[in-house]
């Protein structure tokens, strides 16, 4: 009978030990959406902290893929200082469509005696930006969320560039 009260003292210490660990890791926590903003300050970032936290997730996104192709681009103009390089980046109104949500980075092809050499003609431009600072930046992405709304786009394309003054071009169409 002592053994049957011991083992029974067992099984409850057990239950007890074992449901105190697992109530500690499934407390309840908030599930609330937390959005940061790198403070890495050898990363290039196209706006101010501020403007990344009060802009649209669509704006987000265009700002993470800008900052992600100019760091990339300056990575690779690292190893390579005479090679220059380009991004094209697609970005859709959908955050889950996978094929409108990319960026490519690739050598820019220098074209000689005018010739077109490709099939397809260059897209023709919608826009172009210059951007040298922060805000302008925000300007230009401003711009770009603005003139899909206008002509009713999902999607744009834009290649990014770095210029001779150290700065970004953006063109888009």
């Amino acid at each position: 009978m002592k053994n049957q009260h011991h083992q029974v003292a067992k099984i409850i210490f057990f239950a007890i030990t074992i449901s105190a660990m697992l109530s500690s890791c499934t407390k309840d926590k908030t599930l609330a959406t937390k959005t940061s903003y790198p403070e890495n300050s050898s990363v290039f970032k196209s706006v101010t902290k501020e403007e990344y936290l009060n802009s649209t997730p669509l704006e987000r996104r265009f700002i993470d893929q800008i900052d992600g192709a100019v760091h990339t681009l300056d990575l690779l103009k690292k190893n390579n200082p005479q090679q220059e390089y380009e991004a094209i980046l697609t970005i859709d109104k959908d955050p889950n469509n996978k094929f409108h949500n990319s960026i490519l980075i690739g050598i820019v092809e220098k074209k000689s005696s005018g010739m077109q050499t490709d099939a397809e003609p260059d897209p023709v431009t919608d826009g172009k930006c210059h951007v040298c600072g922060l805000s302008s930046a925000y300007n230009c992405i401003k711009e770009v969320e603005n003139f899909m709304d206008a002509k009713n786009k999902d999607s744009i394309s834009a290649t990014i560039t770095r210029t001779a003054d150290n700065c970004v071009d953006i063109i888009y169409h």
